[in-house]
């Protein structure tokens, strides 16, 4: 019996350590993925927005070995020109159906600079640090508790 009290008083010594520690480090991914989020909105927001149609995914030999799949898109600019271009990055699967279509931004006079701006491109990294952030928080609250 004397050990399960100097377990359930370690127990409480550790959980209070470990809590805080991840709670402090989750607020941190949070603060991470509210920066990441402001950057990638503040740059879309300079850019021209026009939807584009995937015309076929390009086949392309990895640097690593295999293939992988880019995204050829065509779209009119706002000067009335014709654009068609491959719009990266590479995937190991295709992640557009040829004829869908899909949102684009460039800067106004370089159509060729175009990309997809769906939301998971534009705030893929905001979106994982929140993501890993909410979980370390609140697995750090739930430790702390215990």
């Amino acid at each position: 019996m004397k050990l399960l009290v100097r377990l359930r008083a370690a127990w409480t010594k550790v959980s209070v350590l470990v809590g805080t520690v991840l709670v402090r480090i989750g607020g941190l991914l949070l603060v991470l993925a509210l920066g990441f989020a402001g950057h990638s909105w503040e740059w879309a927001r300079h850019r021209v927005r026009s939807e584009a149609t995937v015309v076929e995914n390009v086949a392309q030999f990895a640097p690593g070995g295999g293939v992988v799949y880019v995204p050829r898109i065509r779209f009119r600019a706002g000067n009335g020109e014709l654009v068609q271009l491959l719009s990266g990055p590479a995937k190991d699967d295709p992640e557009f159906d040829p004829g869908e279509i899909v949102p684009v931004l460039y800067r106004a006079g370089d159509e060729k600079d175009a990309v997809i701006a769906t939301v998971w491109r534009l705030y893929f990294w905001a979106i994982l640090f929140a993501i890993a952030g909410t979980v370390l928080f609140d697995v750090g609250l739930v430790i702390k508790r215990l």
